[in-house]
């Protein structure tokens, strides 16, 4: 049956949304959320429902396929933040919520499952649905990949979006090129010699070597790298210590990376490590670092921009990159594809990604669910919600 009103399609994006908002689960450890989404797939009888590694691929058949398959992606995992809200559907599971919007981006998908099972007849192209986890923090993408995402059918382009408070609710904002940065995680082990506070001379001081190193990577940055070469470096988190009269012997940092380019990523990367050796030169330690998660730039394909534009219509902004980061960026080293950000701002939801407070308007989900059936359909029978441009 088509869900072809605006209010019966929120109505479906409402319940979805809240359902999945109240059981978020983290990584791959994703149980609650993939039998809710099974179940609701199940019963729309895709020509496949199955495991794809540990997320979900469904894929629906055109009777005669004219081109290669379109392949359309949404996220599962949530984040390690207890929810600070106060709304009916809170999260169920301390310590954990949707607080990226990825609740959002599976009831987006679902809704469009449903638009697909109801126009199947008119598929000129196989399309695959695919639930990815762990993009938070493993890179669920390059292992679903790897177990054959874009494969059987061949797909030959793919689309992902993320609901986003910068843009104001009803917009869908997208560029060509690089859109979103690339990502280096590393942990760094600094190994120095205690010794009593009183006679530091006899130690290999580990917090200082810490402090030296934060700060001199940061200025090592700033003359190995050029000015119109962007490369954030953040340290995150620092552990040292437990008395406060004992040289520590043992500090540890965890941070990452972010660029745009894979020259200027390995270049940088190096400048950090010169400046890791230069402290265990200076204060006696030995130190290791290990890059242990990167995710490539998004990088969007023109031609898939300009067919995302074209669906959008008068809701499309042209925005400019951003220093966040997407592993959806390993489906689009595979083929082409375009990722776009789905506004969701307004007078009542003003928090960002990550917030414990952040929330959002079902609406939102209804302008990216247009772009998503438009790219499917090539059609313009799917007309814009009411509000969706602003």
């Amino acid at each position: 049956m088509r869900i072809d009103s605006t209010e019966e399609r929120l109505a479906c994006l409402t319940a979805d949304r809240r359902a999945l908002h109240r059981i978020p689960e983290s990584g791959y450890d994703l149980p609650e959320t993939r039998a809710y989404l099974r179940a609701q797939l199940a019963e729309l009888a895709p020509d496949e429902l199955a495991p794809c590694d540990e997320g979900i691929r469904a894929v629906f058949r055109a009777r005669a396929s004219r081109r290669g398959a379109i392949a359309l992606r949404a996220d599962m995992d949530a984040l390690l933040i207890p929810e600070q809200n106060e709304h009916g559907f809170c999260s169920q599971h301390p310590g954990m919520m949707h607080a990226c919007g990825h609740d959002g981006h599976m009831a987006a998908m679902l809704m469009v499952a449903r638009i697909v099972a109801a126009r199947r007849a008119e598929l000129e192209r196989d399309v695959v649905l695919l639930f990815q986890p762990a993009e938070e923090s493993l890179g669920g993408a390059k292992r679903m990949i790897d177990a054959g995402a874009l494969e059987n059918p061949r797909v030959e382009e793919v689309y992902g979006m993320h609901i986003m408070p910068t843009l104001p609710l009803g917009t869908i904002g997208c560029r060509a090129g690089a859109m979103m940065a690339a990502v280096d995680t590393w942990e760094i082990e600094i190994a120095g010699r205690a010794a009593h506070g009183a006679t530091p001379q006899l130690g290999s001081d580990a917090i200082m070597a810490m402090a030296s190193f934060i700060v001199g990577a940061q200025a090592a940055l700033t003359r190995r790298i050029g000015p119109l070469e962007p490369a954030v470096l953040t340290v995150g988190s620092v552990e040292s210590g437990k008395v406060y009269n004992v040289i520590s012997e043992r500090a540890s940092l965890r941070g990452n990376l972010r660029t745009y380019d894979a020259g200027v990523s390995q270049r940088a990367l190096a400048a950090v490590a010169d400046a890791l050796r230069a402290v265990d030169g200076l204060y006696g330690t030995r130190s290791e670092m290990k890059v242990i998660q990167s995710y490539p730039a998004v990088v969007n394909d023109a031609g898939c921009v300009a067919r995302v534009r074209g669906c959008a219509g008068a809701a499309y902004r042209e925005i400019e990159p951003v220093a966040i980061s997407e592993d959806f960026s390993e489906f689009e080293r595979c083929v082409p594809g375009a990722y776009f950000f789905c506004g969701c701002r307004d007078e009542a939801h003003a928090e960002q990604l990550h917030s414990p407070r952040f929330d959002f308007d079902e609406r939102a989900l209804l302008t990216g669910v247009s772009v998503f059936e438009r790219l499917i359909f090539a059609d313009s029978a799917s007309s814009m919600p009411e509000g969706g441009a602003r």
